[in-house]
């Protein structure tokens, strides 16, 4: 028996459709995710035209290197764009649980731009420092990383909010590759304000050499990024289940429930993009209805969908009849009680 909290109390021919429709709870990803993906997209494209302009007047290194940085970004950000107007996409009869594996995929994507544009850093870095490099002017670099650094950072906090509001990884994705671009913009922008003031007091003084450290040392914060986003999306792709203080809220909700819910086993769950999956067998009273069984399981749904409201959630009804040993433990059911109490104290 599955169900979830759509077509709780519904009525509806049991024998309508090909009985392959897609379930009712793998629902339509939020919308307005690709809006943001879009302005994520015009934010780079503008920080490319400037950081390369820089680049050209001052011979920077670091600043050039910042400028292929933003392009991977740009591409980052299409991608972005693209996987979060297909998750958007409802559930079809060939993707019944929705479209919600292309965020991870562009996730993926993402952290390995991420880690392609850390190790090309670290290359040009090198190369830098085993050169002599000559910087003839620096006030166009400094302006345009402060600018980068800033704008980067307002961006990247619209992404945060909206990808966590959606839970959607691509935005979420897409925020830390900018976020990584605040940090590097501002490493870079304090590495040519050492080289400028160096140069006011002592105009031979050479310290050209820190525009390659500075652009190796932001490399290495740039490649923890990547691989951090690409593990995460490699194990949500991989259905690695959900987090632990998920199943412990799932858990706690379930044995609020006691003794109406007897027990419950098999608890699997995973993620699809913004999409959370679980599935459950629930232990309930084997003299119940049908009908009555059900609306329990219903019930359990409801309260489960009010933390994730855009979970696909599935339930196996096991009737239990006397002699069976399969309560709720009472710890658990003690605790859970103890929250429901707190949560409402009019209970």
């Amino acid at each position: 028996m599955s169900e979830d909290s759509a077509t709780a109390g519904s009525k509806r021919d049991p024998f309508a459709g090909s009985g392959r429709e897609p379930g009712p709870g793998a629902g339509k990803a939020p919308a307005g995710g690709s809006k943001y993906a879009l302005f994520s997209i015009a934010s780079n494209a503008t920080l490319i035209i400037l950081k390369l302009i820089a680049g050209a007047l001052t011979g920077s290194i670091a600043i050039i290197s910042e400028a292929v940085h933003s392009f991977l970004d740009l591409l980052a950000s299409f991608m972005t764009w693209v996987a979060v107007r297909f998750s958007e996409h409802p559930p079809d009869l060939d993707h019944p649980f929705g479209h919600g594996k292309a965020e991870n995929l562009a996730s993926l994507f993402e952290a390995l731009l991420i880690i392609a544009g850390g190790l090309y850093i670290v290359k040009e870095a090198i190369e830098g420092l085993m050169g002599d490099r000559h910087l003839p002017s620096l006030t166009a670099g400094i302006l345009v990383m402060f600018l980068s650094s800033a704008v980067n950072l307002v961006v990247s906090a619209i992404l945060f909010r909206k990808g966590k509001e959606n839970g959607s990884p691509a935005l979420v994705a897409d925020a830390w590759h900018l976020r990584t671009d605040v940090y590097t913009s501002a490493g870079i922008m304090l590495a040519l304000l050492v080289i400028h003031v160096g140069k006011l007091i002592d105009p031979a003084l050479d310290l050209g050499f820190i525009d390659s450290a500075a652009a190796l040392v932001v490399s290495f914060f740039i490649l923890k990024t990547g691989w951090t986003l690409a593990w995460e999306a490699i194990t949500n792709l991989l259905d690695h289940s959900l987090g632990d203080d998920e199943l412990r809220m799932i858990e706690d909700h379930i044995a609020r429930f006691a003794p109406k819910i007897l027990g419950y086993r098999r608890l699997r769950t995973r993620r699809s993009g913004p999409f959370q999956i679980i599935v459950v067998d629930l232990f309930v009273d084997g003299g119940l209805s049908v009908w009555e069984a059900h609306e329990l399981g219903n019930t359990v749904v409801l309260g489960i969908k009010k933390h994730y409201p855009h979970a696909d959630i599935t339930f196996h009804l096991e009737p239990v009849t006397a002699g069976d040993t399969c309560e709720i433990d009472p710890e658990a059911r003690a605790k859970a009680k103890a929250a429901e109490a707190a949560a409402d104290p009019k209970a």
